[in-house]
């Protein structure tokens, strides 16, 4: 309020503010894992106490722009649900590379293309290749889950790159005409690019406001 910033505080104590009238539903705040502001009833965690307040207790609930709040919580979500790809991705590259170099027949059509090709070389060179190819999924797992990090704070650029480098990865699939990678490649993407959008969406509610 008033361009003051106050906290941090506990979740139970915004919702004892709420209860006591002293949160109103506009007031925008910010979670410790987040750079944008959002209007308080935008949270999942605390829009059920504003909706189970008496009719006419608080306000229409806008932000800065004069848009309802609702809009910029859905963004919010996307944007976590598309930078949490980036960590599906690692993990589970990841875990299709120690099941390839350990002999293993399965895989996850989940994971990177480039960590695979890297896995079927290591397998031609014996255990020193093993190692060197363990290495290189290591690092290009590490960089998509500081995609991740970057993207979970907003970053667009870690969206752009990080879309663009999982659209290159998706060549192999196709080259390799494995149907089923590269279109699991594309179903991600959609959620890269959704969570690209919802970022430029607040970033745009921040500059604005």
């Amino acid at each position: 309020m008033a361009g003051k910033e106050y906290g941090a505080v506990s979740l139970e104590t915004l919702i004892s503010w709420i209860r006591e009238g002293r949160l109103p539903a506009q007031q925008e705040v910010k979670r410790s894992d987040m750079e944008h502001w959002v209007p308080a009833s935008g949270f999942t965690e605390l829009n059920p106490f504003y909706a189970n307040m008496p009719a006419g207790a608080t306000p229409v609930t806008q932000n800065r722009q004069g848009a309802t709040a609702q809009p910029i919580a859905v963004a919010a979500a996307q944007l976590r649900s598309g930078a949490s790809w980036f960590y599906w991705i690692a993990g589970l590259s990841l875990i299709n590379s120690v099941a390839a170099l350990t002999g293993q027949s399965w895989r996850f059509f989940v994971g990177l293309g480039i960590t695979q090709v890297f896995d079927e070389l290591a397998l031609k060179m014996g255990s020193s290749g093993k190692i060197v190819a363990f290495i290189l999924d290591l690092l290009v797992a590490g960089m998509f889950v500081l995609f991740g990090v970057f993207a979970h704070k907003a970053h667009l650029w870690e969206f752009i790159l990080g879309m663009v480098l999982f659209a290159l990865d998706g060549l192999i699939f196709v080259l390799a005409h494995d149907w089923i990678g590269a279109g699991f490649h594309a179903f991600v993407l959609f959620f890269f690019f959704r969570g690209f959008t919802a970022c430029r969406t607040l970033k745009a509610s921040a500059t604005t406001g």
